[in-house]
């Protein structure tokens, strides 16, 4: 009896220390499009744009709002599905190199799908990664920038836009593990 509890208990806590996840926060995220609309050089910014990794698999999510950064026309009528005015986000970040990389400043070029209603289109790219150790808090500034042509994911209207743009994503991660 005493053997089956050391057991049951051996168990318990390996699954209790298997279940504990990396503490870490994304903050100050903003989604910036650099172009040229209706000839003029323009960049369009939202820092609203709901960016979430996973720091267990490195996946990374973001949708923005097509509308809000005017890429769509806003006097279109806005679907009833938000889905089809979103610019999705979708990729792996290598997480553990990442975090574990006391190095000031790396590099990595990551493919990211960039989804407008059910296309996909797969954009290279460039991440400039900064690690901040000079304060309290050690953080990583996250700086990606890629090339896209709008042309690929076959918007009808571009609201004046040219079909070559830089998507550029900023945002700190803050690791709170000790």
């Amino acid at each position: 009896m005493r053997y089956l509890l050391i057991i049951i208990l051996a168990f318990s806590l390996s699954g209790v220390s298997a279940q504990i996840t990396k503490m870490v926060q994304v903050k100050d995220q903003t989604f910036q499009m650099n172009g040229v609309q209706y000839g003029q050089p323009v960049e369009k910014k939202t820092k609203t744009f709901g960016l979430t990794v996973n720091y267990e698999t490195g996946e990374l999510k973001g949708v923005i709002n097509l509308i809000d950064i005017d890429l769509l026309n806003k006097n279109i009528e806005a679907s009833p599905d938000p889905e089809m005015n979103a610019l999705k986000i979708r990729g792996f970040l290598p997480m553990n190199d990442i975090l574990y990389n006391m190095n000031e400043q790396q590099h990595y070029k990551v493919e990211i799908d960039l989804v407008i209603k059910e296309l996909t289109v797969v954009a290279l790219f460039e991440f400039n990664i900064a690690y901040v150790k000079n304060t309290q808090l050690k953080f990583h500034n996250v700086i990606a920038n890629a090339p896209v042509n709008l042309l690929d994911f076959n918007i009808e209207d571009l609201n004046g836009f040219e079909s070559q743009v830089n998507v550029i994503m900023m945002f700190q991660m803050l690791n709170l593990q000790r």
